[in-house]
């Protein structure tokens, strides 16, 4: 695919996207902008710039200020597993339950919902986690254990059922310059003195760099809805490829032990450490063949550059934090 304009998202005047100030949402505007698409991108956290409305998606009324008839993308969401439940699903839950009413009422053609292999529950865990032979986890605390995973596993839910037009790629781990929880929790374990990471496996683990989240959504609008949930990742790489990655872009020594603790398994207030302990002995590989037969989509880049970016932009960051 290239970066020109096809007729099929030339159609649309306008795109939506609902939170556009978080990392993800931020990079799906300014993808689309830097193709001439108009967005109109609407904010909670901050105040609104140029071609921004402040929207609280947890406020039925607010959402008769969008334009009707226009295609939405949905980058709202909760990612720290720290946040009250009732917040989750506020946001999540009821969230989706505005934008459908929102979208019934005003004949949007499209509903974008980005979506996550946390609806997988306990199963992100693993290797081969596909559609069709992975459970969706809505309820059951003990295999759905997080409430952001079951919480936007009800939104996809409601959505499926909604009879509205729409497509939910399901993202793996979304990284990049300035993402708020991969680079940051690897660099703080590779750099934690005299305790050495857990093993680094060679099983795969599911990537998605956030300038790839853009070309994504182009391409669904170019295809028309899916009228499905998805997989949607932009490699497979092994977990210790990941890791030697970011110790290069570091320039850091290795560090693991031979063998992962058992208190590593159990470590619930720490979500970094489990992700590395997790990952490094099962992987999280969640392959999206249909996604890309169904479409064509075939993402472009080097992981490992945008793996090096992440890392030099999380460093000058800390930098400025010191001088300060």
């Amino acid at each position: 695919m290239n970066d020109d304009m096809s007729p099929s998202v030339a159609e649309f005047h306008r795109l939506i996207v609902l939170g556009a100030e978080g990392f993800i949402g931020s990079a799906v505007c300014g993808y689309f902008r830097h193709l001439g698409i108009p967005v109109l991108g609407t904010v909670f956290a901050r105040p609104p710039r140029e071609d921004e409305i402040t929207l609280d998606v947890t406020g039925t009324e607010e959402f008769f200020r969008l334009p009707p008839g226009v295609p939405v993308v949905n980058a709202t969401g909760i990612l720290d597993q720290r946040a009250p439940p009732a917040l989750m699903r506020r946001v999540h839950v009821g969230g989706m339950s505005n934008i459908i009413g929102w979208g019934r009422n005003t004949g949007c053609p499209h509903i974008i919902q980005l979506s996550s292999v946390s609806v997988y529950g306990n199963a992100t865990v693993g290797v081969g986690r596909r559609e069709k032979t992975t459970r969706r986890r809505t309820v059951n605390p003990l295999l759905a254990s997080l409430p952001y995973g079951r919480t936007k596993a009800r939104a996809e839910k409601m959505l499926e059922k909604s009879g509205l037009s729409y497509s939910a790629p399901r993202l793996p781990a979304v990284y990049g310059p300035g993402d708020g929880f991969l680079t940051p929790q690897i660099r703080r374990l590779l750099r934690e003195p005299g305790r050495p990471l857990p093993p680094a496996g060679s099983h795969p683990i599911s990537l998605m760099p956030v300038d790839q989240v853009g070309p994504l959504v182009k391409i669904l609008l170019e295809h028309g809805p899916l009228n499905a949930a998805l997989n949607a990742a932009a490699a497979h790489v092994p977990w210790r490829d990941i890791l030697d990655a970011y110790r290069d872009a570091w320039n850091l020594n290795p560090n693991c032990a031979r063998r992962a603790r058992l208190r590593d398994y159990l470590a619930f207030s720490d979500p970094g450490l489990q992700m590395a302990v997790y990952y490094g002995r099962f992987g999280a590989e969640f392959p999206d063949d249909e996604l890309r037969s169904r479409t064509g989509w075939r993402p472009e880049g080097d992981w490992r550059r945008t793996v090096t970016e992440a890392a030099r932009a999380l460093e000058r960051i800390s930098e400025k934090a010191r001088a300060s």
